[in-house]
This record gives C-alpha cells, structure tokens and sequence, in this order.
C-alpha cells in the first residue's frame, strides 16, 4: 500500500494537469486504507466507542465529576454480571475472593450515596493526575479519559497510567542498577557506610535477589542487627520459593541467617539454623565442597560460644582440611578458619601453638585482603589475645591499637568489632597499671554494646564484669 502511494504522488508531480481528477482517486485510497487498518485496532469490550466519545465533551467549569447516582449503579451492575459469570468458571482458590467482590458491588448498589461519593473523590483524583501528564500523553487523549472516568468508565485512564508506569519502571531499573554499581565501589574501597546507603537506594528501588545479597551483606557488616535479620528472612523466603527448601541456595541463606542471630547472642536458635543448612548442604552439595566446611565453621564458632571446645575444634579442623583441598591457603576463607581454631586452641591454654596459628593466619591476610581490611583488624585482635596471654603486654597493646584503627577506618566507631577493639585494650590498660584510661575504653564500649546489641547479650554482661573488675583509680 505504501509503494502504491509513492508511485501516485510520483505521477501526480509529472501530470499537475490532472490534480483535480486525482482528488477523488486519492480520497478513495485513504477510505480503502482506513478500511483495511480496522480489523487489526484492539478492541476493549469495556471501553466507549469512538463515535461516542467524539460526542462526549470534558467538563470546563464543573464542580467535580458528573457521575449520577442511576449511571453509578449500572455501572456497579455491569460489573456485577460480569464477576458473576467469572464466579460460575472459576476454580475453588479465586471463589472467596470473586464472592467478596460480589457482595461490595451488592453493598454499593443497595447504599449507593457513601460509594459514589468516594467514587467521585476518586474520580477528581485521577483526572488530576491525568492532567499532569498532558504534555507526555497529548491533551485530546486525557480529555478522552476524563470524559470516559465521569461516564464510570476507567479503562482509558488504566491504559495511560500503565503506559507511564512501563516507561518509568525502566528508568527505575536503570536507577537502582547504577545505585548498586556505587555501592559495589564503595564495597571494594572498604567505604562500608557508603557502600550500604547505596545497596539499600538499589533495593528499594528495584529489589532483585542481587540488590536483596548486597543490601543484607552490608546491613551485617555494620551490625545494623533488627535491619540485617529482616532483609536476610527475605532472602530465606526468596530462596525457598524459587529453589525449594531443600536446595543449596536455601542452606546458603539459612546460613547467613544463623550468622545474625548468632550475633545478637540467640546461641541455640542459631545452632539449629546451621544444622538444617549443614543437613540440606550434605544432601545436596556434598561433604567435600568448600561451601560445607563454611556452614562446619560456622557451626564450630556457636558451639564455642557456648562453652563446648573440644568439639568446636574437632569441627574448625575438618573445616580447615576440607578447605584446604578445595580453595587451597591462598584464599582468604582460609585464614578465618585458621584464626578460629587458633582461638578454641587458646582457650584451652595451649597458647604456642594459637599464636602459630594466628600468625600464619595475618600473613595470609597480608598477601590476600590487605592490611587495610577489617578482617584484618579481628586476626590482629586474636593474635593480640594470645600474645597477651603469655605476658608480652606491650607488644598485645600495640596490635589491640592497630586492630582499632583499621576498624575505626572501616566499619567505624558505632559497630560491636569496634567496642570489642576498645574492650580488649581497656581490659588490658586497667590490669596493667592504667585504670582510667581502661575504664573509659571500657565504658564507651559499653556504650556501643548498648545500643547495637540486645540488651541480654553476653558482651554487655562481660563488659560490665571487666568495670567491676578494674582496680580503683
């Protein structure tokens, strides 16, 4: 049809003599082309025909829309009949709701003064926002729709807005994209605040399974406690609806889980959570898969923490073999679990061989993360503790103090690492000959304790030992 309009305008420039004639050839094609276009127009049985709304004129200087109270319940009835007739087909799940539906338009039918003039109300609404986007839209559709709301009719104005929605949903994706790029930046520069302002802008923008990862890694990382464990249970539940709740996905959260929890002190609710993530992992994944020996590792830190070191460290050291078959020393997993059984092992009073084992661990940081990483600063602090305990003071105030820096840097002065930081060297200054500046180390620990962990939580009680404990000034 285009070629044949090309070639008549081509003749019509070389015979001008036949202008006239060609006129009503010309109005023929445009009839026959109308014509031809009209079985493809989409057809919405709700919706006005044209030749009716080109009668129908929006209202210029009206109080609010004109819907009357007879066309109000037609429209209400209309409706009825046709959820009525969905109800008859329908399957027993979407019953209860088209019967709910049903009974309103019956309730509204019967008393229809308080429902028109909500609908009324909702009416002027929706023509103000109509008008809002007659610049992007064009003005004659918004009228159309305005005078198609006042006749109950909302389709034409459904179609607009989504039309608006489609196109800003890609602008808001491309946003939160962009947000979650920053904070990936932010993340590899060790900003950590940065970083979590802008993983959280990129969830809530679009929330993704990535942006949901990124937003709960760095909610954890700054110990924002109630904040972290509700973006992590919707990762559990993500994972269990598109994976099954035996899938490794779903360990791999439950997993996460436990870890939060486990920091606000819940031991054994914690436990349980890394059991059933340790079960589905052996099912699924296998023993000899590194992501294994992190949920055995994991399972071996709450275990210590309740006082069970013997088998906390028989489960570090099958971690640490299993790792080191898979992701080898060179990955800094592996320094973590070296750093954690060097801790059961000092606990137990063995303390040459923790200080082996916390050494190797900081050198493997050094050559891996960095001096620079709060990782860092906790196998700093370890090596600290043990050093300590074999009376080298000076030199265990000297990397309780770097160990504070760096977290100081990183995760900054309000996370528990820190208060751990400032618990261990003001312990550490009280017994040995400086009481005032421990006990102000100790009580801003406290501080920080306070307000980021329940109040239930054992740092606060053993802070608050370790003041009663100090010497008087």
């Amino acid at each position: 049809m285009l070629e044949l309009w090309i070639a008549v305008k081509e003749w019509l420039v070389a015979e001008a003599a036949w202008v006239i004639p060609l006129t009503a050839i010309i109005a023929a094609l445009a009839v026959v082309i109308g014509w031809a276009k009209w079985p493809f127009k989409r057809d919405k049985p709700t919706q006005l025909a044209p030749e009716t709304i080109d009668q129908i004129k929006p209202p210029q200087a009206r109080d609010g829309p004109a819907l009357t109270t007879p066309e109000f319940i037609r429209v209400r009835r209309e409706l009825k009949a046709d959820l009525e007739q969905e109800l008859a087909e329908a399957d027993d799940a979407e019953k209860a709701q088209l019967r709910a539906r049903i009974a309103e338009l019956e309730s509204q039918i019967v008393n229809p003064e308080k429902s028109l003039a909500e609908a009324r109300k909702r009416i002027a609404d929706l023509e103000r926002l109509l008008d809002r986007e007659a610049n992007h839209i064009g003005g004659d559709r918004i009228a159309r729709a305005k005078a198609a709301l006042e006749q109950g009719d909302y389709s034409l104005a459904d179609d607009i807005f989504a039309e608006i929605e489609a196109r800003n949903e890609l602008a808001v994706q491309e946003t939160a994209r962009a947000a979650h790029g920053r904070g990936e930046v932010a993340e590899a520069e060790v900003r950590w605040h940065d970083a979590y302002t802008h993983y959280k802008r990129a969830s809530e923008l679009h929330e993704t399974f990535d942006h949901l990862t990124a937003y709960a890694r760095m909610t954890w990382r700054l110990a924002k406690g109630a904040e972290a464990i509700s973006v992590q249970e919707q990762l559990v539940d993500w994972a269990k609806s598109e994976h099954g709740d035996d899938s490794a996905e779903y360990a791999t959260q439950l997993n996460n889980l436990a870890g939060l929890v486990q920091a606000q002190g819940r031991y054994e609710e914690a436990e349980r959570l890394y059991c059933t993530a340790l079960e589905i992992d052996h099912a699924t994944i296998g023993e000899g898969h590194p992501g294994y020996a992190t949920r055995l590792n994991n399972l071996a830190h709450v275990i210590q923490a309740q006082g069970h070191f013997e088998e906390a460290e028989r489960l570090y050291r099958v971690a640490l073999k299993i790792g080191l078959t898979t992701i080898g020393k060179e990955h800094p997993a592996y320094a973590i679990r070296l750093t954690n059984l060097a801790d059961v092992v000092r606990v137990q009073g063995r303390y040459v061989e923790a200080e082996a084992l916390c050494r190797e661990a900081v050198e493997l940081d050094r050559a891996t993360i960095g001096e620079g990483h709060p990782n860092y600063a906790t196998h700093l602090n370890n090596l600290a503790a043990v050093v300590e305990t074999q009376w080298r003071y000076e030199e265990a105030e000297a990397l309780y103090r770097e160990a504070q820096e760096i977290d100081l840097a990183t995760i900054g002065g309000g996370h528990p690492e820190y208060a751990i930081r400032l618990g261990n060297l003001g312990r550490l200054l009280g017994q040995t000959g400086r009481p005032i500046e421990g006990r102000a180390m100790l009580e801003q620990a406290l501080a920080i304790f306070r307000a980021a962990l329940p109040l239930d939580h054992p740092h606060i009680a053993e802070t608050q030992r370790r003041l009663k404990a100090l010497p008087d000034d």
